[in-house]
Protein backbone atom coordinates (compact mmCIF):
# COMPACT_ATOMS: atom_id res chain seq x y z
CA UNK A 1 0.00 0.00 0.00
CA UNK A 2 2.85 2.12 0.99
CA UNK A 3 4.38 1.59 -2.43
CA UNK A 4 1.41 2.25 -4.19
CA UNK A 5 0.93 5.88 -2.70
CA UNK A 6 4.53 6.60 -3.30
CA UNK A 7 4.37 5.90 -6.05
CA UNK A 8 1.29 7.76 -7.44
CA UNK A 9 2.97 10.96 -5.48
CA UNK A 10 5.90 10.40 -7.66
CA UNK A 11 4.07 10.30 -10.79
CA UNK A 12 2.05 13.49 -9.64
CA UNK A 13 5.36 15.45 -8.58
CA UNK A 14 6.69 14.36 -12.20
CA UNK A 15 3.60 16.09 -14.11
CA UNK A 16 4.25 19.39 -11.98
CA UNK A 17 7.76 19.80 -12.79
CA UNK A 18 6.98 18.57 -16.58
CA UNK A 19 3.81 21.47 -16.60
CA UNK A 20 6.44 24.50 -15.21
CA UNK A 21 9.20 23.00 -17.48
CA UNK A 22 7.72 23.79 -20.94
CA UNK A 23 6.88 26.66 -22.50
CA UNK A 24 5.37 28.35 -25.34
CA UNK A 25 9.43 28.82 -26.58
CA UNK A 26 10.27 25.62 -26.43
CA UNK A 27 6.86 23.65 -27.71
CA UNK A 28 6.23 22.03 -30.92
CA UNK A 29 5.34 24.39 -33.70
CA UNK A 30 2.06 24.39 -34.61
CA UNK A 31 0.41 23.35 -31.21
CA UNK A 32 -1.96 26.14 -30.68
CA UNK A 33 -5.35 26.87 -31.40
CA UNK A 34 -5.45 29.85 -34.36
CA UNK A 35 -5.95 33.06 -33.15
CA UNK A 36 -5.67 36.64 -34.18
CA UNK A 37 -3.16 38.82 -32.86
CA UNK A 38 -1.74 41.95 -34.66
CA UNK A 39 1.48 43.56 -35.07
CA UNK A 40 1.98 47.90 -35.30
CA UNK A 41 4.98 49.44 -37.27
CA UNK A 42 5.87 52.94 -38.29
CA UNK A 43 4.53 53.59 -41.23
CA UNK A 44 6.36 52.37 -44.49
CA UNK A 45 7.95 49.94 -42.17
CA UNK A 46 7.65 46.57 -43.03
CA UNK A 47 8.04 42.90 -41.05
CA UNK A 48 10.06 40.33 -42.88
CA UNK A 49 8.23 37.16 -42.97
CA UNK A 50 10.39 34.02 -43.05
CA UNK A 51 10.29 30.52 -44.11
CA UNK A 52 11.68 28.78 -41.37
CA UNK A 53 11.76 30.26 -36.97
CA UNK A 54 15.10 31.94 -37.41
CA UNK A 55 16.96 34.96 -38.71
CA UNK A 56 18.71 33.14 -41.42
CA UNK A 57 15.93 31.72 -43.13
CA UNK A 58 14.51 33.06 -46.70
CA UNK A 59 12.70 36.16 -46.41
CA UNK A 60 9.26 34.50 -48.27
CA UNK A 61 7.64 37.85 -47.90
CA UNK A 62 6.55 40.65 -45.83
CA UNK A 63 3.59 42.42 -43.78
CA UNK A 64 2.77 45.93 -43.95
CA UNK A 65 0.02 47.33 -41.89
CA UNK A 66 -3.09 49.89 -42.76
CA UNK A 67 -2.58 53.38 -41.12
CA UNK A 68 -4.22 53.55 -37.81
CA UNK A 69 -6.59 57.24 -37.20
CA UNK A 70 -4.03 59.31 -39.36
CA UNK A 71 -0.81 58.75 -37.38
CA UNK A 72 2.12 57.14 -38.22
CA UNK A 73 1.70 53.80 -36.84
CA UNK A 74 0.10 51.06 -39.49
CA UNK A 75 -1.76 47.82 -38.31
CA UNK A 76 -1.61 44.21 -39.77
CA UNK A 77 -4.30 41.67 -38.38
CA UNK A 78 -2.61 37.89 -38.50
CA UNK A 79 -3.61 34.29 -37.92
CA UNK A 80 -1.41 32.95 -34.75
CA UNK A 81 -1.39 29.37 -35.95
CA UNK A 82 2.13 27.98 -33.70
CA UNK A 83 5.17 28.69 -31.94
CA UNK A 84 8.56 27.87 -31.31
CA UNK A 85 12.03 29.56 -29.86
CA UNK A 86 10.39 32.79 -30.04
CA UNK A 87 8.49 32.89 -33.53
CA UNK A 88 5.33 32.63 -34.26
CA UNK A 89 3.70 30.66 -37.19
CA UNK A 90 1.31 32.95 -38.79
CA UNK A 91 -1.26 31.83 -41.75
CA UNK A 92 -0.29 33.71 -44.50
CA UNK A 93 -3.54 33.17 -46.92
CA UNK A 94 -6.07 35.49 -44.28
CA UNK A 95 -3.21 38.07 -43.67
CA UNK A 96 -4.77 41.08 -45.33
CA UNK A 97 -1.12 43.45 -45.23
CA UNK A 98 1.44 39.94 -46.59
CA UNK A 99 2.77 40.79 -49.86
CA UNK A 100 4.62 37.54 -51.31
CA UNK A 101 8.08 37.44 -52.29
CA UNK A 102 7.54 34.63 -55.22
CA UNK A 103 5.56 31.59 -54.60
CA UNK A 104 3.36 31.90 -52.17
CA UNK A 105 3.35 29.10 -49.23
CA UNK A 106 0.35 29.08 -46.78
CA UNK A 107 2.16 29.90 -43.71
CA UNK A 108 5.53 31.98 -42.66
CA UNK A 109 7.58 32.75 -39.22
CA UNK A 110 7.92 36.22 -37.81
CA UNK A 111 9.18 36.75 -34.19
CA UNK A 112 6.48 36.15 -31.59
CA UNK A 113 6.89 39.52 -29.69
CA UNK A 114 5.86 41.75 -33.06
CA UNK A 115 2.49 40.78 -32.17
CA UNK A 116 0.40 41.90 -29.98
CA UNK A 117 -3.17 41.49 -28.29
CA UNK A 118 -5.47 43.65 -26.13
CA UNK A 119 -7.63 43.01 -23.13
CA UNK A 120 -10.54 45.03 -24.52
CA UNK A 121 -12.99 41.91 -24.25
CA UNK A 122 -16.59 41.69 -22.39
CA UNK A 123 -15.79 39.46 -18.86
CA UNK A 124 -12.63 38.86 -17.42
CA UNK A 125 -9.21 38.10 -18.49
CA UNK A 126 -7.68 35.49 -16.11
CA UNK A 127 -3.84 35.62 -16.22
CA UNK A 128 -1.73 32.49 -14.61
CA UNK A 129 1.70 31.14 -14.05
CA UNK A 130 1.49 29.09 -16.39
CA UNK A 131 -0.59 27.01 -19.35
CA UNK A 132 -2.57 23.87 -18.13
CA UNK A 133 -4.64 21.89 -15.44
CA UNK A 134 -1.79 23.24 -12.93
CA UNK A 135 -2.04 27.18 -13.58
CA UNK A 136 -2.14 29.06 -10.39
CA UNK A 137 -4.23 32.29 -10.90
CA UNK A 138 -2.18 35.30 -10.76
CA UNK A 139 -4.47 38.26 -10.99
CA UNK A 140 -7.54 38.84 -13.38
CA UNK A 141 -8.03 42.24 -15.74
CA UNK A 142 -11.64 43.63 -16.45
CA UNK A 143 -12.50 46.69 -18.01
CA UNK A 144 -8.99 48.00 -18.90
CA UNK A 145 -7.29 48.31 -22.07
CA UNK A 146 -3.68 47.26 -21.84
CA UNK A 147 -1.95 45.66 -24.18
CA UNK A 148 0.23 42.68 -23.88
CA UNK A 149 2.82 41.84 -26.52
CA UNK A 150 2.86 37.88 -27.38
CA UNK A 151 5.31 35.35 -26.33
CA UNK A 152 3.81 32.29 -27.90
CA UNK A 153 0.70 30.10 -27.20
CA UNK A 154 0.17 26.80 -26.53
CA UNK A 155 -3.39 25.20 -27.17
CA UNK A 156 -5.50 27.72 -26.28
CA UNK A 157 -3.62 29.67 -23.71
CA UNK A 158 -1.37 32.68 -25.17
CA UNK A 159 1.98 33.44 -23.71
CA UNK A 160 2.85 37.35 -23.05
CA UNK A 161 4.92 39.82 -21.12
CA UNK A 162 3.10 43.32 -20.32
CA UNK A 163 4.76 46.12 -17.46
CA UNK A 164 2.01 45.04 -15.14
CA UNK A 165 1.94 41.51 -15.23
CA UNK A 166 5.36 40.62 -16.34
CA UNK A 167 5.67 37.02 -18.23
CA UNK A 168 2.33 35.11 -18.25
CA UNK A 169 0.34 33.19 -19.52
CA UNK A 170 -3.72 35.03 -20.47
CA UNK A 171 -7.12 33.09 -21.28
CA UNK A 172 -8.56 35.53 -23.80
CA UNK A 173 -7.62 38.54 -25.05
CA UNK A 174 -8.38 40.91 -28.14
CA UNK A 175 -6.83 41.52 -31.86
CA UNK A 176 -9.70 43.73 -33.48
CA UNK A 177 -9.25 47.48 -33.91
CA UNK A 178 -12.62 48.17 -32.60
CA UNK A 179 -12.60 45.89 -29.26
CA UNK A 180 -14.35 42.61 -28.52
CA UNK A 181 -16.80 44.64 -26.11
CA UNK A 182 -20.36 44.43 -26.97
Amino acid sequence: MLRAIIGTVAVLAGFGVLERSVDASTGQAGTCTATQAYALLQRGETLSVRAEPTPQAAVIGDLTGRRIDGSNITRTEVTLIGSTNGWARIALNMAPGYNAAGASPSFGWIPADALMVDARVDGTITVYDRPGWLAGQLATVEGDDIKFRVLGCRGSWLQVVNARHGNVWIDKWCARDEGCRS
